[in-house]
This record gives structure tokens, sequence and C-alpha cells, in this order.
């Protein structure tokens, strides 16, 4: 299994999107498709998802712009980044 597909099966959807909208952010249809090739892992569906975008841009987290989500003014690093757990 590869670094990426560990660390969506692993950590909170929240942690994963926050880690993907560094630098240039990601899109709706990569994110969604990154959770649908991984069976949906800690977000059960499609609409869980969409919920969980909601929420967090509601709190500042992520917000959208380019052409997708990218940080938000409330954005925080993962907690998977500071132990060094995942060679990225």
């Amino acid at each position: 299994m590869n670094t990426i597909s560990d660390i969506v099966l692993n950590e909170s959807p929240t942690d994963v999107i926050l880690w993907l909208v560094r630098g240039n952010g990601i899109s709706h249809p990569r994110l969604d498709n990154l959770y649908n090739r991984n069976e949906w892992a800690n977000t059960g569906d499609c609409l869980q998802l969409i919920n969980l975008i909601k929420k967090m841009s509601q709190e500042g987290l992520i917000k959208h712009g380019g052409n997708g989500y990218i940080m938000g003014p409330n954005w925080r690093e993962p907690e998977f980044l500071s132990p060094k757990k995942y060679e990225l």
C-alpha cells in the first residue's frame, strides 16, 4: 500500500484534508476520488465527506480558492505531521 492510502485509512478525515490543502490545495473531485478509491475510509460515503467539508469551511480550517479547497484562516497542522509518522 502507498503512503497516501495509509494516511487516508489511518488518520481522521479532518487531518487528511488539512494535510491535502497545504500548498496549492486540492479540488473536490480529486478529494472525492481519493476517498472513493479507499472505500470511503473513515467517512462512510460522499455525503459525509461533503458535510465534513462544509463544517471545516464554517470553522475556517479550509476555504474555497483557486481550483478547490485551500488553507483557511484557522488552518492548523495535522496531528500526524508532528511526530513524522509517515515518510513523505
